[in-house]
């Protein structure tokens, strides 16, 4: 079943395909690693692709491409980007 809203609905950054795009609404953890990636970009508000799917996984932020862990990817959580829908556009 297709939820009737479907901006609303979250995935893990590692399920994520390549060429999807798709912004960052949460992480689920504080350590050490997570820290890391906000460093480099991957933060809430942010838009990320898919590059190559795998472990690590490959994603782009802005011009640059970042390998992860899945594991670590498992923990990102992410509003898909579909057809006439911008998920960087948050609904008023």
């Amino acid at each position: 079943m297709v939820p009737d809203s479907a901006h609303s609905t979250e995935i893990p950054l590692h399920r994520l395909q390549p060429g999807q795009c798709a912004v960052v609404r949460r992480v689920d953890s504080d350590g050490d690693e997570v820290q890391r990636l906000k460093m480099l970009g991957v933060c809430v508000g942010r838009r990320v692709e898919v590059v190559r799917a795998g472990d690590p996984l490959i994603i782009r932020i802005f011009s640059s491409r970042i390998g992860i862990s899945a594991s670590l990817a498992s923990q990102v959580w992410l509003e898909l980007c579909t057809p006439g829908h911008c998920a960087m556009k948050t609904p008023s």
